[in-house]
C-alpha cells in the first residue's frame, strides 16, 4: 500500500490551514480535524481495497510479427461492488521496442476493464511476458500495488503479416478463382506436355520429325512452363548483418524477405530451401513446398540470429555444390564485406557458376553514398568524403564484376529486400534462366 493521488494535495491543504493559526486560532483545530479525517479515510480505503481479489484474462501465448505495430489486450476483473480507479503498468521484454507502457481506467463493478497496448517487435525470439502491476484505489487516499494475473509467453516471429497482405493482393488482382495452386500453362518452357498435329502458326523448331515420319503427317511438340524448380536462400548471419536499419537489423530484414519469397515460391510450385552461413554453414531446411514445409521454414527463420563472426563465402559455395546437384537458383542475402573480403565473394560466385544461377541481394548503404557525394567544407570533411568515395567505388566495381561473371545482382535497401527479391525471382522465371 502507498498514499493515493489525493493524499499529498490534502496534506498540503492541512499544512496551509495550520500556518494560519497565529492569525486565526480556529485554523489549528480545523487543520487537525481535516488531517484526522484524511487519515481515517486512508485507513478505511486500505482495508477495503486489501480485500479485493483481482483476475485477468489474456492469451497464455502471444505471437507478434517482426517490425509490425500490433495490439496486445488485457482484461481485468475484480469482485468489488464499487468502481475502482486503476493505473496499470506493463513491463516489456527486450524483444519489444518500448521498455514499459502505462494505462489508466475505471473498473466498474461486475464488469471487466480492458487495456490495449500498441507494441512493435524489434527482435525475433521467445521471452517471458511478466504480469502487469496495478495501483488500485477507491477514492484516491490510499493505493494498493498488486500484480495482476500471471506471466505469459511472448513470441516474435518473422513478418507473417506482410505475407498475409501479399496473399490478399495476389488473390484480388492476379489469382482470383484459381485456388491455392497455379495450373500448368502452355508455353516455351522445358517440360514436355504432349504431341499434336501441326497448325499453320506453329514454329518449325517445334516439329517432331521422327513422330511426323511415323504418322506420315507433321507433328509438333508442346511444352509448358517449368515447375518444381529448386531455389535455395542463403542468409548471411555475420557481423555486418547485425547492424540496424530502421527498427530492426539487416538480418531481420533478410528473414522477412525469405518468408515472403517462400510464400511466392509455394504459389509458383517451386521447391525452396533455407540456410544461414557465417564462419560455418548451418544446414537449415531442405528443399520442399507446401504448408508443412512453410512452417518449418518459419520456425528455422525465427531462430536465425546475426552474430559477431566472420563470413566465409567459400565455405558456402562448397556446401551448395555438395548439397545441390541439379541447376538451382541460389539467392545470397548479404552485405558487401570490406575490401579484403570482397574477392572471396567473387570467387564463391565463380565456384557456383555455371552449374547454378547465383542471385546476390546486396543491402545498400544510403549513408555511404550520401557521404561520398557530400561537398566538404574543411579538411576533416574532405578526408571523410574521399574515404567514403573510395569505398563506394569499390562497392560498384564489385557489383560490376559479379555481373560480368554471369550472376544476377540486386542492390536493395533493407526495407525493400522482400519485394526486390520477389521481383528478381519472377524476372528469372519469366526469362527461364533456371
Amino acid at each position: 500500500m502507498r498514499p493515493g493521488p489525493l493524499m499529498f494535495p490534502l496534506l498540503a491543504m492541512c499544512l496551509a490551514i495550520a500556518l494560519l493559526a497565529p492569525w486565526l486560532p480556529l485554523a489549528a483545530y480545523v487543520s487537525a480535524a481535516m488531517l484526522l479525517l484524511v487519515l481515517c479515510l486512508a485507513i478505511i480505503e486500505r482495508v477495503l481495497v486489501g480485500r479485493i481479489v483481482f483476475r485477468s484474462e489474456r492469451p497464455p501465448i502471444s505471437a507478434l510479427s517482426l517490425n509490425e505495430i500490433e495490439k496486445l489486450s488485457l482484461s481485468v476483473f475484480s469482485n468489488s461492488s464499487r468502481s475502482l480507479q486503476m493505473a496499470l503498468r506493463q513491463n516489456w521484454p527486450q524483444l519489444i521496442e518500448a521498455r514499459s507502457s502505462r494505462r489508466q481506467g475505471v473498473c466498474p463493478p461486475g464488469a471487466a476493464l480492458r487495456f490495449e497496448f500498441d507494441v512493435r517487435g524489434i527482435e525475433r525470439g521467445r521471452a517471458t511476458l511478466p504480469a502487469p502491476h496495478a495501483a488500485v484505489s477507491l477514492w484516491g487516499f490510499s493505493e494498493r500495488l498488486a500484480p495482476i494475473g500471471e506471466n505469459a509467453e511472448l513470441n516474435v516471429l518473422p513478418n507473417l503479416r506482410a505475407v498475409a497482405r501479399l496473399h490478399r493482393q495476389l488473390n484480388q488482382y492476379v489469382l482470383r478463382g484459381l485456388g491455392t495452386r497455379i495450373s500448368p500453362k502452355l508455353g516455351k518452357g522445358r517440360e514436355f506436355e504432349r504431341l499434336r498435329e501441326y497448325h499453320n502458326d506453329d514454329d518449325f523448331r517445334d516439329i517432331a520429325w521422327k513422330s511426323s515420319a511415323r504418322h506420315n503427317k507433321l507433328i509438333v511438340r508442346e511444352f509448358r512452363t517449368d515447375r518444381s524448380q529448386d531455389i535455395l536462400v542463403c542468409i548471411d548471419r555475420g557481423h555486418r548483418m547485425a547492424a540496424r536499419s530502421g527498427h530492426i537489423s539487416k538480418a531481420d530484414h533478410a528473414v522477412n524477405a525469405s518468408v515472403l519469397l517462400a510464400y511466392i515460391c509455394n504459389r509458383m510450385e517451386d521447391r525452396m530451401g533455407l540456410l544461414s552461413f557465417g564462419a560455418e554453414v548451418e544446414r537449415g531446411v531442405g528443399q520442399g513446398r507446401g504448408s508443412a514445409h512453410g512452417r518449418q521454414l518459419t520456425a528455422f527463420a525465427t531462430g536465425l540470429k546475426a552474430q559477431f563472426i566472420h563470413t566465409d563465402y567459400m565455405a558456402l559455395a562448397a556446401h551448395v555444390r555438395r548439397r545441390l546437384r541439379q541447376r538451382s537458383l541460389i539467392l545470397i542475402m548479404t552485405d558487401l564485406p570490406e575490401s579484403g573480403g570482397r574477392q572471396a565473394l567473387v570467387r564463391a560466385v565463380r565456384m557456383l557458376l555455371p552449374q547454378h544461377l547465383p542471385l546476390v541481394l546486396i543491402f545498400s548503404d544510403p549513408a555511404l553514398e550520401a557521404a561520398a557525394r557530400f561537398k566538404p567544407a574543411d579538411k576533416a570533411g574532405l578526408c571523410r568524403t574521399l574515404v567514403a568515395h573510395d569505398v563506394w567505388l569499390e562497392r560498384k566495381h564489385t557489383i560490376l564484376e559479379l555481373k560480368r561473371l554471369g550472376a544476377m545482382v540486386v542492390d536493395s535497401r533493407p526495407e525493400d529486400a522482400g519485394l526486390d527479391a520477389i521481383n528478381a525471382y519472377i524476372d528469372i522465371k519469366r526469362r527461364q534462366l533456371i
